[in-house]
């Protein structure tokens, strides 16, 4: 074999390298691509149907106002002040948030840059700005009852699950202060559980 038939059979082994390794990488982009705009499909279509379900079925200011006028005995703002139909009615409403937005919150996480922030938690702060109370939305109802018989903030709680998918659609704070007791609901969007 001499030496030009040598280099030309090399030259098309160099081609044909470079051509597989420019398709593999079309294809890896091509694949990232289409995942992320699967994504953004799945999150808008979440967003959408938690919008529609909340204002067809879950709408607070409906709520609030039904709870109040017909399951409430006393004026103390908590859950155990309701009546035991009104805590079926308030247990379904928290649950349906509960799932929505902890769902919301991992399909936001997939377009995010952050993919590990999918963890939604409930600061509950007193007027002085001190953390009083956490409540993660995976964790179970049991613990958010206690939180909010113990701030006197059910109303609030039922008004801020209503607005909160707005915020977190958007990024933007969110803080609910209950006028009675000065009392603060806000969220964040965490890594991890901390206990």
């Amino acid at each position: 074999m001499k030496l030009y038939q040598f280099l030309a059979l090399s030259s098309d082994w160099i081609i044909l390298g470079a051509t597989i390794g420019v398709a593999i990488l079309l294809i890896i982009l091509s694949i990232y691509f289409y995942n992320k705009n699967v994504n953004v499909r799945k999150y808008k279509r979440k967003l959408k149907y938690i919008n529609k379900t909340k204002e067809k079925k879950y709408n607070a200011n409906v709520f609030i106002d039904q709870i109040y006028n017909n399951f409430v005995t006393d004026d103390t703002n908590t859950f155990e002040s309701l009546k035991k139909k009104g805590k079926r009615k308030v247990k379904k409403y928290i649950k349906f948030y509960q799932r929505s937005l902890h769902d919301l919150v991992e399909a936001k996480s997939n377009i995010s840059p952050n993919k590990k922030q999918n963890k939604l938690v409930f600061i509950f702060k007193n007027k002085s700005n001190q953390n009083i109370g956490k409540f993660y939305v995976s964790q179970k109802l049991k613990k958010l009852k206690k939180q909010i018989d113990k701030h006197q903030l059910l109303f609030d709680t039922l008004a801020y699950l209503y607005e909160l998918p707005q915020y977190i659609d958007t990024k933007k704070a969110y803080h609910l202060e209950n006028h009675d007791n000065q009392n603060v609901i806000t969220y964040q969007i965490v890594e991890e559980i901390k206990k």
